[in-house]
């Protein structure tokens, strides 16, 4: 009776294993952490350390904080940060909170969000505003789209376009991958792929990636 019970644990040991397994492989990307420089106008501002790592319960987080530490920026103690809490839903995040924080001596500011998937709506504030928004498909928040890119370039996508919470509603960001170019950068010769956000016809703003 022990033999049987040891090798029903066993067993069961063996599919929890195996799942566990499974659950990790449907994970696009793996946990990292990357560390810049920020500059502006070729002068360096401060730096920002960026990283996703696993949360626990089938739960993910990115965080990306930018802190002053030359010039202006250093002056004012500028220290921004970003956090994001997600699960993996076909490859691309599916938001459950964002948090955004900025201080600075001249000015603070606080954003948050929470998804309630049960009810089918995210709750958004900013200082005294508050907006509710319908959640739909893989709605994400603005921090989440930076994984998601990622991801989608992994998988082969040429044009990801993904849900984001935008205050009362749930916007569309569009993006267009393009050719493979060499950044020639302090660290050396790098070898990217570029991606332009494409906006409305009467936007005068452009966003580039690499």
């Amino acid at each position: 009776m022990l033999l049987v019970r040891i090798a029903r644990l066993a067993g069961l040991a063996a599919l929890v294993a195996a799942g566990l397994a499974r659950a990790a492989e449907t994970a696009p990307l793996q946990p990292f952490q990357a560390d810049y420089q920020v500059l502006r106008n070729g002068k360096e501002l401060g730096h920002a350390t960026l990283a996703l790592r696993e949360a626990g319960n089938g739960t993910w987080e990115f965080s990306n904080r930018t802190q002053g530490t030359k010039g202006m920026a250093s002056m004012l103690g500028l220290d921004v940060a970003e956090k994001s809490t997600f699960r993996w839903r076909d490859g691309l995040p599916q938001g459950l909170s964002y948090s955004y924080s900025q201080d600075a001596a001249i000015k603070s500011r606080r954003r948050n969000t929470e998804f309630d998937w049960n009810a089918g709506e995210a709750r958004s504030s900013d200082g005294k505003d508050t907006w509710t928004a319908p959640l739909q498909g893989n709605a994400m928040d603005r921090n989440s789209v930076t994984v998601a890119l990622m991801s989608a370039l992994k998988s082969g996508a040429s044009n990801p376009t993904f849900p984001v919470v935008d205050k009362d509603h749930v916007g569309e960001q569009r993006y267009t991958v393009g050719r493979r170019e060499a950044l020639s950068l302090p660290a050396g010769s790098i070898d990217a792929v570029r991606v332009d956000r494409q906006r409305d016809d009467n936007s005068k703003r452009t966003t580039t990636s690499w």
